[in-house]
């Protein structure tokens, strides 16, 4: 029963169930499928070797990497969560006030809240990296790439 908390089986557990989500409906034209589609094989096949090591593990009676939860690894845990619950509502929050302004929302939020000396030089930079970061990833992708993003609902003028 031990066995079933290893962190690899758990991991490839994750992955199949990402890998079974955006297996559904990859859409009608190629260049609307192709990649995310090869994204979900390789994340599948790394399921299937996650599995396959657990499996040649059990068989060679190696002790599985069981999950232990100590007092230290809960603030990481939290951390993760933070993180989850952030990116949550960015996805919420970006078909409201585009994908621009919503990115650098949640890169500031991401990136202040795991800024460990919390001062004046640091929270700024915390502030102004993700800013930069928005401007370098809109003049790329814009004027490069030509890549379309989810324009505002909320206040359509805002994208």
């Amino acid at each position: 029963m031990r066995r079933l908390l290893d962190r690899d089986l758990l991991t490839a557990l994750v992955l199949f169930g990402i890998g079974t989500v955006f297996l559904v409906d990859p859409g009608a034209n190629i260049k609307d499928w192709i990649f995310p589609l090869l994204a979900t094989y390789l994340t599948l096949g790394i399921a299937v070797a996650l599995v396959a090591r657990v499996v040649f593990a059990a068989i060679l009676k190696r002790l599985p990497d069981i999950i232990h939860l100590t007092s230290e690894d809960r603030i990481a845990y939290f951390d993760v969560l933070v993180f989850l619950l952030i990116v949550l509502a960015y996805l919420f929050v970006m078909y409201g006030f585009g994908f621009w302004l919503s990115s650098f929302l949640m890169l500031s939020l991401t990136s202040v809240y795991l800024t460990l000396d919390k001062t004046r030089k640091n929270i700024r930079m915390a502030l102004v990296v993700p800013l930069a970061t928005c401007i370098a990833a809109y003049l790329i992708f814009i004027h490069v790439f030509y890549v379309p993003f989810p324009e505002a609902t909320w206040w359509p003028g805002l994208s």
